[in-house]
């Protein structure tokens, strides 16, 4: 019988982050399993550096254990709401990473079902954000809104490169800094309800095993 696995990833420190990065501290907080009605999936947690090689080396091992859903995580310093990401771009990765290293090209070349369209500018996920992002603005009291800004920094890298593999379940969750205004335990509950209604969609949609 094949593992039902959930992937979450978050972020270690980088400049403006050096002692905590938001993502990771509400990602650690997860639980190993999460409930789906009748199946148990195991949640494996990874805090990627922020870094391009480590992206391009965590990425496929994530990848090769076919998971049934992949969220990665990532703070933003600008904002006060948990962000659901749309899409991410295939240019404009200019800045260099925590290990003050730059990737060779600024644009990105796709693996995937778009691989042979030079043209293509971005990849966005197949899962419902705007509709999750409604649920759960009715459902909890942390405030979630849709974005179509992941940026083109180690957020929109590791969404880019997750969303070539498999856009069906892939998704991309911006958090704020602790505290500003939520602490790691509630935006560690947001991340769990953002699971939750993705498991619902894949599950509606038969594309969970």
């Amino acid at each position: 019988m094949t593992k039902k696995t959930i992937v979450v990833t978050g972020f270690g420190p980088f400049v403006g982050h050096e002692e905590r990065n938001a993502s990771w501290e509400a990602v650690r907080l997860l639980p190993d399993v999460f409930h789906f009605r009748n199946d148990a999936y195991e949640i494996r947690k990874y805090e990627v550096p922020v870094t391009y090689e480590a992206v391009d080396r965590i990425l496929p091992l994530i990848w090769d254990s076919k998971p049934d859903l992949v969220v990665h995580v990532g703070v933003h310093g600008k904002i006060n709401t948990v962000n659901l990401e749309h899409c991410s771009y295939t240019s404009g990765y200019c800045k260099p990473d925590f290990a003050n290293r730059c990737l060779p090209c600024d644009k990105i070349s796709l693996c995937g079902k778009t691989a042979d369209k030079e043209t293509c500018t971005m990849l966005k996920t197949n899962l419902d954000v705007e509709r999750i992002t409604r649920e759960l603005n009715l459902e909890t009291n942390v405030k979630c809104c849709c974005s179509t800004e992941v940026g083109n920094y180690l957020c929109g890298y590791i969404y880019l490169k997750s969303l070539d593999v498999d856009s069906d379940r892939t998704l991309f969750v911006h958090v704020p800094p602790v505290g500003k205004p939520y602490s790691s335990e509630e935006t560690m509950a947001a991340v769990y309800n953002v699971v939750g209604k993705c498991l619902e969609q894949l599950s509606s949609e038969k594309k969970l095993p």
